[in-house]
Protein backbone atom coordinates (compact mmCIF):
# COMPACT_ATOMS: atom_id res chain seq x y z
CA UNK A 1 0.00 0.00 0.00
CA UNK A 2 1.13 3.53 -0.77
CA UNK A 3 -0.15 6.96 0.47
CA UNK A 4 1.64 10.46 0.01
CA UNK A 5 0.30 13.83 1.32
CA UNK A 6 0.42 17.18 0.13
CA UNK A 7 3.08 19.41 2.02
CA UNK A 8 0.83 22.19 3.50
CA UNK A 9 0.73 25.63 2.55
CA UNK A 10 1.77 26.86 5.77
CA UNK A 11 5.52 26.66 5.78
CA UNK A 12 7.37 23.65 7.79
CA UNK A 13 10.21 22.28 8.34
CA UNK A 14 11.77 19.42 5.74
CA UNK A 15 12.57 17.34 9.23
CA UNK A 16 8.72 18.05 10.81
CA UNK A 17 7.52 17.26 7.32
CA UNK A 18 9.89 13.93 7.72
CA UNK A 19 8.40 13.17 11.24
CA UNK A 20 4.65 13.96 9.66
CA UNK A 21 5.29 10.87 7.78
CA UNK A 22 6.45 8.35 9.84
CA UNK A 23 3.38 8.86 11.89
CA UNK A 24 1.90 9.01 8.85
CA UNK A 25 3.24 5.08 8.12
CA UNK A 26 2.32 4.15 11.63
CA UNK A 27 -1.63 5.15 10.85
CA UNK A 28 -1.09 2.91 7.49
CA UNK A 29 0.19 -0.16 9.92
CA UNK A 30 -2.62 0.23 12.02
CA UNK A 31 -5.17 0.07 9.18
CA UNK A 32 -3.74 -2.49 7.58
CA UNK A 33 -3.74 -4.80 10.91
CA UNK A 34 -7.25 -3.85 11.16
CA UNK A 35 -8.12 -4.94 8.00
CA UNK A 36 -5.91 -7.81 7.34
CA UNK A 37 -5.58 -10.87 8.99
CA UNK A 38 -2.07 -12.33 9.72
CA UNK A 39 -0.45 -13.72 13.04
CA UNK A 40 3.12 -13.55 14.07
CA UNK A 41 4.18 -10.94 11.56
CA UNK A 42 7.08 -8.23 12.39
CA UNK A 43 6.86 -4.64 11.89
CA UNK A 44 9.22 -2.95 10.68
CA UNK A 45 9.34 0.47 9.73
CA UNK A 46 11.78 2.58 6.99
CA UNK A 47 12.64 5.77 6.56
CA UNK A 48 15.56 7.84 5.00
CA UNK A 49 15.17 10.52 7.47
CA UNK A 50 18.17 10.18 10.42
CA UNK A 51 16.80 12.93 12.37
CA UNK A 52 13.54 11.03 12.72
CA UNK A 53 15.72 7.80 13.96
CA UNK A 54 17.56 10.47 16.26
CA UNK A 55 14.01 11.57 17.17
CA UNK A 56 12.53 8.22 17.75
CA UNK A 57 15.91 6.91 19.62
CA UNK A 58 15.47 9.53 21.86
CA UNK A 59 15.13 8.79 25.57
CA UNK A 60 16.09 11.46 27.39
CA UNK A 61 15.53 14.94 25.78
CA UNK A 62 12.01 16.75 25.87
CA UNK A 63 10.93 17.75 22.59
CA UNK A 64 8.26 21.07 21.35
CA UNK A 65 4.81 20.31 21.04
CA UNK A 66 4.72 19.61 17.56
CA UNK A 67 7.54 16.93 17.58
CA UNK A 68 6.45 15.61 21.32
CA UNK A 69 3.05 14.62 19.87
CA UNK A 70 4.22 12.89 16.96
CA UNK A 71 6.85 10.89 18.85
CA UNK A 72 4.57 9.89 21.59
CA UNK A 73 2.17 8.56 19.22
CA UNK A 74 4.69 6.72 17.64
CA UNK A 75 6.23 5.54 20.45
CA UNK A 76 2.45 4.01 21.51
CA UNK A 77 2.12 1.93 18.39
CA UNK A 78 6.21 0.85 17.46
CA UNK A 79 9.66 0.34 19.94
CA UNK A 80 12.45 1.62 18.42
CA UNK A 81 14.34 -1.29 17.38
CA UNK A 82 11.55 -1.57 14.85
CA UNK A 83 12.95 1.26 13.02
CA UNK A 84 15.17 1.51 9.95
CA UNK A 85 17.13 3.40 8.25
CA UNK A 86 17.18 3.39 4.21
CA UNK A 87 19.41 5.61 1.65
CA UNK A 88 17.18 7.57 -0.12
CA UNK A 89 18.38 6.52 -3.64
CA UNK A 90 16.51 3.08 -2.31
CA UNK A 91 13.44 4.57 -0.80
CA UNK A 92 10.61 4.22 -2.92
CA UNK A 93 8.41 6.49 -1.43
CA UNK A 94 10.67 9.26 -2.50
CA UNK A 95 10.13 8.84 -6.57
CA UNK A 96 6.93 10.09 -6.71
CA UNK A 97 7.91 13.29 -4.75
CA UNK A 98 10.96 13.61 -7.62
CA UNK A 99 8.50 14.73 -10.19
CA UNK A 100 8.85 11.40 -12.15
CA UNK A 101 6.14 11.22 -14.90
CA UNK A 102 3.93 8.83 -15.32
CA UNK A 103 5.19 6.58 -17.88
CA UNK A 104 8.48 6.75 -16.37
CA UNK A 105 6.54 5.85 -13.06
CA UNK A 106 5.21 2.79 -14.87
CA UNK A 107 8.19 1.48 -15.89
CA UNK A 108 9.99 2.03 -12.54
CA UNK A 109 10.42 -1.60 -11.00
CA UNK A 110 11.39 -0.09 -6.79
CA UNK A 111 7.79 1.68 -7.16
CA UNK A 112 5.93 -1.62 -7.42
CA UNK A 113 8.15 -3.60 -6.47
CA UNK A 114 10.12 -2.25 -3.79
CA UNK A 115 13.93 -1.67 -2.98
CA UNK A 116 15.84 -5.10 -3.74
CA UNK A 117 17.08 -5.69 -0.08
CA UNK A 118 13.37 -6.30 1.02
CA UNK A 119 13.36 -9.64 -0.97
CA UNK A 120 16.19 -10.96 0.94
CA UNK A 121 14.93 -13.42 3.97
CA UNK A 122 16.94 -11.00 6.27
CA UNK A 123 17.06 -7.47 5.51
CA UNK A 124 19.40 -5.10 5.63
CA UNK A 125 20.03 -4.42 10.08
CA UNK A 126 21.19 -1.19 11.00
CA UNK A 127 21.35 -0.65 14.46
CA UNK A 128 19.60 2.47 15.57
CA UNK A 129 21.91 3.82 18.40
CA UNK A 130 23.71 5.10 15.41
CA UNK A 131 21.47 7.86 15.02
CA UNK A 132 21.34 9.91 17.64
CA UNK A 133 19.91 13.68 18.56
CA UNK A 134 22.34 16.57 16.96
CA UNK A 135 23.73 18.82 20.28
CA UNK A 136 21.97 21.79 18.70
CA UNK A 137 18.54 20.42 17.69
CA UNK A 138 16.41 22.87 17.08
CA UNK A 139 13.59 20.72 18.40
CA UNK A 140 14.88 19.68 21.33
CA UNK A 141 13.55 22.49 24.48
CA UNK A 142 16.03 23.59 25.80
CA UNK A 143 16.60 23.12 29.73
CA UNK A 144 16.73 26.23 31.87
CA UNK A 145 18.25 25.68 35.60
CA UNK A 146 18.11 28.79 37.93
CA UNK A 147 19.94 28.98 40.71
CA UNK A 148 19.72 31.63 42.92
CA UNK A 149 21.69 31.93 46.42
CA UNK A 150 20.45 34.32 48.93
CA UNK A 151 22.12 34.91 52.29
CA UNK A 152 19.74 34.98 55.33
CA UNK A 153 20.88 36.97 58.28
CA UNK A 154 19.19 36.53 61.50
CA UNK A 155 18.93 38.99 63.93
CA UNK A 156 17.26 37.00 67.08
CA UNK A 157 16.78 40.07 68.98
CA UNK A 158 14.51 41.07 66.26
CA UNK A 159 12.66 37.73 65.50
CA UNK A 160 11.94 37.03 69.38
CA UNK A 161 10.66 40.90 69.35
CA UNK A 162 8.21 40.25 66.99
CA UNK A 163 6.95 36.79 68.63
CA UNK A 164 6.55 38.36 71.80
CA UNK A 165 4.35 41.13 70.35
CA UNK A 166 1.25 38.29 69.48
CA UNK A 167 -0.11 35.95 72.00
CA UNK A 168 -1.08 33.58 69.30
CA UNK A 169 -0.42 32.76 66.10
CA UNK A 170 -4.39 32.93 65.61
CA UNK A 171 -5.43 36.03 64.92
CA UNK A 172 -8.96 36.85 66.91
CA UNK A 173 -11.11 40.15 65.33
Amino acid sequence: MGKSKVAPSKSVTVPRLELSAAVMSIKVETFLAKELVYEDITHVYWTDSKVVLGDVNNDAKRFHVFVANRIQHIGEVSQPSQWRHVKSSDNPADIASRGTGVTELLQNEQWWNGPDFLLIDKPLSTTNTQFRLAPDDPEVRKSEVNVFATKVETNHDHLSDVLKRFSSWNRST
